[in-house]
């Protein structure tokens, strides 16, 4: 993700929040807070003066590692120490996904739209997620997610195969 911050921001007028959460999926028998708790413990003697973090849950109970700093530099490489982190607490299987949320400026019509570069780690790559303009009936911009595809690929690892490019509805950054 590092290489392609340059890209992203000048060529496609899309600028990261200054997020990016860590997805995990949690045991089959955890509660959300046994979840919670669980990713906390590996992360606890990471220091937190190189960059802020939190453990949250979503909607549905899965736990998220929030990962706020500047720039999409110091968050690629944050991700990759929160990573590390609980590979060495024995989650790497459980590891679904780390999401960049960026806001998209679109010329056309004038207004900021939201956008999201999902790495897969069981892809070994990136795949879009555009809600749409209208994202109250949880739809897609599949339009747009091909576009955004095709224009990074060669800045991003992507995962061509469209049927593998997953929303995330209801994540906490």
């Amino acid at each position: 993700m590092a290489r392609a911050a340059a890209n992203l921001e000048q060529r496609f007028d899309t600028f990261t929040t200054g997020q990016v959460g860590v997805l995990v999926r949690p045991d089959a028998e955890q509660t959300p807070v046994q979840a919670k708790a669980e990713v906390e413990r590996p992360l606890n003697p990471m220091d937190r003066t190189q960059f802020g973090f939190e453990v949250q849950n979503d909607e549905t109970g899965h736990p998220w590692v929030v990962i706020n700093d500047k720039g999409l530099e110091a968050l690629a490489h944050d991700v990759i120490a929160v990573g590390a982190a609980l590979v060495a607490g024995g989650m790497a299987d459980r590891v679904m996904a780390a999401v960049y949320p960026f806001k998209w400026r679109d010329a056309t019509a004038g207004t900021e739209r939201p956008l999201y570069w999902i790495y897969q780690p069981r892809l070994r790559g990136y795949t879009p997620f555009v809600p749409a303009a209208d994202a109250e009936h949880q739809e897609r911009d599949h339009r747009l997610e091909l576009m955004m595809e095709k224009a990074i690929r060669r800045d991003l690892p992507t995962h061509r195969q469209v049927t593998e490019w997953y929303p995330i509805w209801g994540m906490p950054v």
